[in-house]
């Protein structure tokens, strides 16, 4: 045994296609509008809680830190994505398959723009995220 067949090969990662680049582009977009639509919620809550609106304050405010959670995580995983990270693909396809559900669920008591534009958002990202490629760092 030579001291070259002890070493572990370093295998190289494999460059994405431009496809594969522009995917990844779009899955950290949509990401991204997903974080600014909670945040969004998180204001709205704000204001109603500044106006007195709220029927329980705790509520409110137990569920806008849980957006402000949602949104911060969001936020970061479209960073990783962008940067192609190989971390950042399960938590975007795990949020986002909570939005299939909850989509088909709005068509009872939302306008039915409003359910099919959280199901339309959660299928894009997902399809978005998979068809950019598996990505690695170099270790196999």
């Amino acid at each position: 045994m030579t001291s070259a067949d002890a070493a572990p090969e370093r295998t190289t990662p494999r460059q994405p296609t431009p496809r594969q680049l522009l995917l990844g582009q779009v899955a950290a977009g949509l990401l991204a509008l997903e974080a600014v639509i909670i945040a969004g919620f998180v204001v709205f809550y704000g204001y109603e809680v500044a106006i007195g609106e709220g029927q329980d304050l705790l509520i409110i405010i137990m569920s806008a830190v849980t957006m402000v959670v949602f949104a911060v995580g969001l936020g970061y995983t479209a960073r990783g994505l962008l940067r192609r990270h190989p971390r950042a693909q399960a938590p975007a396809i795990a949020f986002n398959f909570l939005l299939i559900p909850l989509g088909i669920a709005m068509f009872q008591f939302a306008p039915w723009w409003v359910a099919a534009g959280v199901l339309v958002l959660g299928v894009f990202t997902i399809a978005s995220v998979l068809l950019m490629g598996k990505l690695d760092d170099g270790r196999d």
